[in-house]
């Protein structure tokens, strides 16, 4: 089937690849060894960093529609001694991956605009704040970013995940593994107040303000336009396909109100497939059946242990995300032990 309809993703070289080794050389060895170790590799394949399962499965969409509605755009500061080892890697995984910046060590987010991207997602922190700030002309305005975070690469074996029932009908236990889903499926996930919805002040007199806060409609998050977009994309697929993306609204907010929450979907023409209200429990368990490509949420508070399995976009609490505006979003990868990075230097892949 045809379709104008394209969601465009800028990943760094970093997000797609993990750049780990080359970064210990660069900072214990200095600039000039970084690029020697990578003309001395440029044969050998980049390891696939935390990005790269949300972009192999999104590039899956367009072998099912006549027109890509999925472009990956892949956008790096690294100079030509690193660009052959990043292109190279990117042709032995087979992705399709046809559009590039290498920019030598000149910001690449000025360009974002140009690509029209929809997301972008960087290991460097301050081209993140830069583009969710809306750049100083407002040129980068729309552009949903995410930080990715180095990581230690740990291993987690897949298992069932059993929930306890409650339900006096069922006494045995319910299992659920991760496998029951379709490979070619993108899970995306959502929480809601901070991400979809922007964060409500909490109010100083409750008893005047609950009634005020049912009657008023939740404002529009940081990533609902990123979802609205996902959302089309959906819809691009047709009736035969749009079982490949699968979304879900996932919040353990204890004053989510669901009738506000629902109301809110549909104020803003947000079609989600599952919507789940957990009044406090931990999202663990419910994130572990759903397995997703990527998580946005937005509190640490109930979100227990599935930052260590689930690739997730974090939504920091500050004033940006109260009603006014955004500031940064924080894409933490699927592992136990996470650090940012946050070093300077225009040639080092960690920051590309």
């Amino acid at each position: 089937m045809q379709s104008s309809i394209k969601l465009v993703v800028c990943i760094a070289s970093t997000a797609l690849f993990d750049c780990s080794e080359s970064h210990e050389i660069w900072k214990r060895d200095g600039v000039e060894a970084y690029t020697n170790h990578q003309r001395e590799n440029v044969n050998k394949p980049l390891q696939p960093g935390v990005g790269f399962p949300l972009v192999q499965s999104l590039l899956k969409l367009n072998e099912v529609v006549d027109n890509p509605i999925i472009d990956i755009v892949l956008v790096s500061r690294n100079d030509g001694g690193s660009v052959k080892r990043i292109i190279n890697s990117i042709n032995y995984y087979k992705l399709s991956i046809t559009r590039t910046s290498f920019t030598c060590g000149e910001e690449v987010t000025k360009y974002l605009p140009s690509w029209e991207c929809d997301l972008f997602l960087s290991t460097e922190e301050e081209q993140v704040r830069e583009v969710l700030t809306g750049g100083s002309s407002n040129s980068l305005q729309g552009i949903a970013a995410g930080l990715v975070y180095t990581m230690v690469s740990v291993p987690i074996p897949a298992q069932p995940i059993t929930i306890h029932s409650d339900n006096p009908v069922t006494t045995a236990d319910t299992t659920f593994n991760s496998s029951s889903w379709s490979k070619d499926q993108v899970r995306i996930v959502f929480d809601g107040d901070g991400v979809l919805f922007l964060e409500e002040p909490q109010p100083i007199n409750f008893e005047q303000c609950d009634h005020q806060m049912e009657q008023s409609l939740l404002a529009k998050g940081p990533i609902q336009a990123f979802a609205l977009k996902l959302q089309n994309v959906r819809q691009a697929l047709g009736e035969d396909n749009k079982w490949r993306i699968r979304t879900f609204l996932v919040t353990s907010n204890t004053d989510a109100n669901a009738i506000r929450v629902i109301q809110a979907l549909e104020e803003m023409g947000l079609d989600l497939n599952e919507t789940h209200i957990l009044n406090g429990l931990d999202k663990t368990p419910f994130l572990r059946v759903i397995d997703p490509a990527i998580s946005f949420y937005h509190s640490n508070d109930n979100v227990g242990s599935s930052s260590e399995f689930i690739p997730s976009v974090h939504v920091p609490c500050s004033r940006q995300t109260s009603r006014a505006s955004i500031s940064d979003i924080v894409l933490i990868s699927s592992n136990q032990d996470t650090k940012p990075s946050t070093f300077n230097d225009n040639y080092s892949e960690e920051e590309n």
